[in-house]
């Protein structure tokens, strides 16, 4: 596991970089007043801030907002990269105050390798690639990956059941009776807690799983069973809902 991300100072610069593989396991970031950009690529991450989860496939990224203290998992090695933003150019790019799942481009991660691989570059070329850099920071599609939490000691727990046997995700009334509460106290505590109908957000929770499945070559059928659904057909039809495209089209489109 790689254990630690060191960023050189800031200084004037607009970005710092870190760019290299992160091993299987997790990293805890420390919350150090400055935003943070982080990219996957060849594998797929977990991030978890507070009780909230986002899962970010090949390709994509996560946007943290200062004040912030993610933590990072990944099932399996992956080309990690953290764009560390000086906070005296945050207001320049319009990011949002929360965080918000990022379409990585060649182009992100081209600036990522050439920052920080071979000799050092002079501050004058470092600064105009990390003005680039956030440029394209501001401009990146921001799909939705964002797997709300809760506070709630009793949602929590049916959370956390839910993602480690998303099979078991088919019966509401069946959680409802695991937590000792009724099921529409139950669907009740999703619409408050996480902002989404119980069965929006178990949609949500399936699709994002699904996604991390596919980028660990899981077929259709092997995806339907450990997803709860009652058939590969129905399955696809749902990852269409969610994405607009099957399985195989998404493995193509990336």
């Amino acid at each position: 596991m790689t254990n630690n991300v060191e960023f050189p100072p800031l200084g004037r610069r607009p970005v710092v970089v870190w760019s290299g593989p992160l091993e299987k396991g997790a990293l805890r970031f420390v919350d150090n007043g400055l935003a943070l950009a982080m990219f996957c690529f060849d594998g797929m991450m977990r991030v978890e801030v507070a009780e909230d989860r986002w899962f970010i496939p090949d390709r994509f990224g996560i946007w943290i907002p200062a004040g912030m203290a993610p933590l990072v998992a990944a099932s399996d090695r992956i080309e990690f990269q953290v764009f560390q933003v000086n906070s005296r150019f945050c207001d320049r790019i319009a990011m949002p105050d929360h965080p918000a799942v990022l379409r990585a481009t060649p182009l992100m991660r081209g600036i990522a390798r050439r920052m920080v691989q071979g000799d050092p570059l002079p501050n004058a070329q470092e600064r105009r690639l990390g003005w680039v850099a956030l440029d394209e920071i501001s401009r990146l599609e921001r799909p939705d990956l964002h797997l709300p939490g809760s506070k709630d000691v009793r949602l929590a727990q049916i959370i956390s059941h839910i993602l480690a046997e998303p099979r078991e995700a088919g019966s509401l009334a069946r959680l409802a009776r695991r937590a000792g509460i009724s099921e529409r106290t139950l669907s009740r505590l999703f619409q408050n807690e996480t902002g989404m109908t119980w069965r929006n957000w178990r949609d949500r929770m399936r699709f994002v799983l699904a996604l991390e499945g596919i980028q660990r070559g899981h077929g259709s059928t092997k995806l339907a069973a450990s997803l709860g659904y009652s058939s590969p057909s129905a399955f696809v039809a749902a990852f269409r809902r969610q994405s607009g495209m099957t399985p195989t089209e998404w493995r193509h489109h990336r």
